[in-house]
Parts: C-alpha cells; sequence; structure tokens
C-alpha cells in the first residue's frame, strides 16, 4: 500500500471499488465474431478472385446463337417453282411446234423465253409441221445454284404426207426444260430434251360394299328419272331441296342406267352407285357415279331423292 505525505498507507482501489468489472466473452459472441472475419475474409478473396470491375459492370450474357437451317439455305438458291412451270409451259408450247413455212414466228416466241444470246432455232432443222393442243407442266427439280429442270408434258399432232394424202397423228411427248433464275425473271438456259411418258401401274381397288337389295329396287326409278331431267337440264325438279347440282351441258342424253346398288346401311341418308349410258356426240359412253340419297318428308309422306352426285372413287 503507497503511503502519504504523512506516512500513512493511502488504500488502493480495486475495480469493485470504482462499479465495473472484467466478465468472460460468452461462447456464443466470440463464435459470432469468428463467423464474421470468416465472410470478410471470403469476401475479399472473392473480390480478388473474379475481379471488382465485374462486379460494378456485369458482364453482358452471350448473344443466342441461331442453328443453321440447311433446308432453308439450300432453298436460297432455288428457281421460283410457279414462276418456273409457267415459262417451261409457254416455252414448250412454241419449242413443239413448228412449220416450214413460216419459221420466225416459232423464233420469235422462243427468244421472249431464252436467256439472250442463245439460238432461237434450238436444233430444228427448219422442215415439217407440227402443232401443239396442250401442255402440262409437272415437276420442278432444282440443281443448285438457281437452276432447275422442269418436266413438261405436251399433246402434240404432227402433219404427214402433204397434200391429198395428208394425216394427222397425235401423241403426248414429254420435255424436260432447263430453266435458271435470270435478271429479274425465270428464263429458259438451253435445248430442252425429249424424255418418256409414264407407263401403267397397277392397283388393287378394295372390296365392294355389301349391297341393300331391297332399297336399291326401291330407289331405281328415282335415280333413273333424276338422271334424265340431268341430262335435259332440269335436275333442280328432280333433286331434293338445296342439293347444289351443276347441269351437265348440251348434247347429252340418258340411254340408260345400267345397274343401281345401294351400300349396306342404315339411316336417311344413304349412297349407292350407279353404271350410266350416255348418248354423246354419236356415241355412247358408259360412266360410273356415286349418287348420295336423302329421305325427305312432307305431310305424313316421304320419298328419297338425290342429293348428291360424283365420280366413283374405287
Amino acid at each position: 500500500m503507497p503511503l502519504t505525505k504523512e506516512g500513512e498507507e493511502k488504500p488502493t482501489r480495486t475495480p469493485a471499488a470504482i462499479g465495473w468489472a472484467e466478465e468472460e466473452e460468452s461462447s456464443g459472441r466470440s463464435a459470432a465474431r469468428r463467423a464474421g472475419r470468416v465472410a470478410i475474409w471470403l469476401v475479399i478473396g472473392l473480390a480478388a478472385f473474379t475481379g471488382v470491375r465485374t462486379w460494378i459492370f456485369p458482364a453482358k450474357p452471350p448473344a443466342p446463337v441461331e442453328k443453321a437451317d440447311p433446308q432453308a439455305e439450300a432453298k436460297k438458291n432455288d428457281v421460283p417453282e410457279a414462276e418456273a412451270q409457267e415459262v417451261a409451259a409457254r416455252f414448250a408450247r412454241s419449242y413443239m411446234t413448228w412449220n416450214a413455212q413460216d419459221p420466225d414466228t416459232r423464233a420469235k416466241e422462243l427468244g421472249a423465253d431464252l436467256a439472250k444470246g442463245t439460238d432461237p432455232k434450238l436444233g430444228w432443222n427448219g422442215a415439217g409441221v407440227q402443232l401443239v393442243a396442250q401442255t402440262i407442266p409437272g415437276t420442278v427439280t432444282q440443281v443448285g445454284g438457281k437452276r432447275a429442270r422442269v418436266r413438261v408434258d405436251v399433246r402434240v399432232s404432227t402433219v404427214t404426207n402433204n397434200g391429198k394424202g395428208q394425216q394427222t397423228a397425235t401423241s403426248w411427248r414429254g420435255l424436260e426444260v432447263p430453266v435458271a433464275q435470270g435478271e429479274g425473271r425465270v428464263v429458259v438456259t438451253g435445248q430442252p430434251a425429249i424424255v418418256g411418258m409414264p407407263t401403267a401401274a397397277g392397283y388393287t381397288a378394295p372390296a365392294a360394299p355389301e349391297a341393300d337389295l331391297q332399297l336399291s329396287g326401291e330407289t331405281r326409278d328415282t335415280v333413273r328419272d333424276f338422271l334424265k331431267a340431268w341430262a335435259a337440264g332440269s335436275a333442280d325438279q328432280a333433286a331434293a331441296p338445296g342439293a347444289d347440282i351443276q347441269p351437265l351441258g348440251a348434247g347429252l342424253a340418258l340411254d340408260s342406267l345400267d345397274s343401281w346398288a345401294v351400300d349396306a346401311g342404315s339411316g336417311d341418308k344413304r349412297v349407292g352407285t350407279a353404271s350410266v349410258r350416255w348418248q354423246l356426240g354419236g356415241a355412247q359412253l358408259q360412266q360410273t357415279y356415286q349418287i348420295t340419297l336423302i329421305k325427305v318428308s312432307a305431310s305424313s309422306a316421304s320419298r328419297w331423292q338425290v342429293a348428291a352426285v360424283t365420280a366413283k372413287t374405287a
């Protein structure tokens, strides 16, 4: 204990004497402090690793990558199909038409669809006479580079043996016409080629449905009377109300209803098959129709009438 000026001991002040005392830190606080320090160091480490600039100015996400469509890219080099068929059909008519007495007309017509600088004779020797009655454009085969081949079927009439023994032979010819996308339009690029015509193909028709013999007999006269009126141009009087059946036109007459069979079934709407023989152009022409009947009721009576007539699908 320290001494005073008078030599007396001065009392020493303890923490308790001044009102405070040391307390041990709780385990919870200590853990929280340590966790906070760890978090701060983690943030500092992350900033050092990624760079502070990326936090302030984050990188823009990459633009989505568009997947290329090979078919779409290929079509960019295709010749417009509708225009190619139109040009090829017109060209085929002029190309397959010739007359030794008037070669200039053919050359002028061909020149309108040929690429500039192409010889309009295109291999013709300037002889003979041939006419075209019809052209039917078909398949367009794209070959790339804005080029294509167009199939055209041509109905031609060839004149032989000039003079009193003159004869005309008519036939179909297949033609492939080379075309390309030119300056603003489709043009023919050179000589076409005569190719073969399709041959017959086999087909097995499905089995015919069973017939309702009773209803077939009951409605046979109804169908025959309708066909007579149809040929005479008065189908509206014999058809069912609301039926939309177009007239056949003049020059046709019913020769006979060779057969009529209603398909087995039920209800007020039935379908049948009619084999009809027409008189037309000095000849008889047999045809097969699918005829739809509906039952029409008025007061207490009902009857079958024709509602539709179409070609028979085998």
